[in-house]
């Protein structure tokens, strides 16, 4: 009989050879995903915590999950930390980005997303191990012997396409197929990468952690690394840049605009490093006109250091320290 690693390996394999593109990369990771504050507690205590023990040491900042799916999530599976096969299933296509709060249903939302991936063989060599083929919610089958990894449906696990009615509920029970693990997972040995959906994004994650985690996990962040990995859905910060005074934000938009259009309300904030001055600008049923929004700072602001936080509908969506000295080259006539 193989051993263990001999079998997990061989499995991986296997798997890695019958999908191609962003579902050849799944095969060699597992996936959770959070919003940043979350994270940002998931980094401090070096372990991603199962609900109950997340919730005891008061370390659920932001409960991004469906209130129903968790009221019909037994109290002994709240028990486990839990990752996914692959990323992008159905609740995180619920929950993931800053959604209009007309759009925000059963109190799930994950407005600024970031996704922990694990080594797929190094997890399932944990002692105790549990995954099962559905959803905790629907009384799925646990398995505890990572032989039975053959009895999954990877082509319902991994499928992102389009499908017929009758297929629906299989395909999407399938998506959200899960492993355990008791209590927590240790982050030393298992995280392989962490991803984000954009510059803006890493930019104010780095700028959220202390100085020993940032030394720790800034190059094991990556700005979507693969496709798929995040659903996109919504508008969100790409980039933001102060260039002759003027502060250049790049957004990415809805990709309905009629669900977005008019239905947020924007803050933004800057504070001068040197002097503490600070400027603020409100707009409330906004939504950019263009993915490119210009805003002009008081000359008094020029040459300094500029603290910039943005706020969508509350949530933060943008903060970092930029230099306010960058100026357009003029071209040599």
């Amino acid at each position: 009989m193989k051993s263990k690693e001999a079998f997990l390996q061989s499995f991986q394999n296997s798997l890695s050879s019958q999908f191609q593109g962003a579902q050849n990369w799944w095969t060699k990771y597992l996936f959770h995903f959070t919003d940043i504050s979350n994270a940002l507690s998931i980094l401090e205590h070096q372990a991603l915590l199962s609900r109950n023990e997340a919730t005891r040491l008061g370390l659920m900042k932001n409960d991004n999950a469906n209130d129903d799916v968790i009221a019909k999530t037994s109290q002994e599976h709240q028990n486990y930390a839990r990752l996914y096969f692959a990323p992008s299933t159905p609740t995180q296509y619920n929950n993931e980005g800053f959604k209009p709060q007309n759009a925000i249903q059963y109190n799930a939302h994950c407005p600024m997303p970031i996704m922990f991936i694990f080594d797929f063989n190094r997890v399932f060599m944990i002692d105790d191990i549990k995954f099962t083929d559905g959803n905790l919610s629907n009384n799925p089958t646990i398995y505890e012997n990572v032989a039975d990894l053959q009895n999954l449906n990877f082509n319902l696990i991994y499928h992102r396409s389009w499908f017929t009615t009758e297929e629906r509920n299989s395909i999407i029970n399938a998506r959200h197929s899960e492993i355990l693990v008791r209590d927590k997972l240790p982050l030393e040995g298992f995280l392989k990468l962490i991803a984000v959906r954009s510059e803006a994004e890493k930019e104010t994650f780095l700028y959220q952690m202390p100085t020993h985690l940032r030394a720790i996990y800034q190059n094991k962040i990556y700005i979507q690394p693969r496709p798929m990995i995040f659903v996109n859905n919504w508008l969100y910060v790409n980039k933001i840049s102060i260039i002759d005074n003027i502060i250049h934000i790049e957004w990415h938009g809805c990709q309905d605009l009629d669900k977005c259009h008019n239905r947020y309300n924007l803050q933004l904030s800057v504070k001068k490093i040197s002097t503490g001055e600070k400027k603020s600008l409100s707009k409330n049923s906004w939504y950019p006109q263009n993915n490119l929004m210009k805003i002009r700072l008081s000359e008094e602001f020029q040459d300094d250091f500029i603290e910039l936080s943005l706020v969508l509908d509350g949530n933060l969506g943008y903060r970092n320290v930029i230099a306010n000295n960058l100026k357009i080259k003029s071209s040599s006539s």
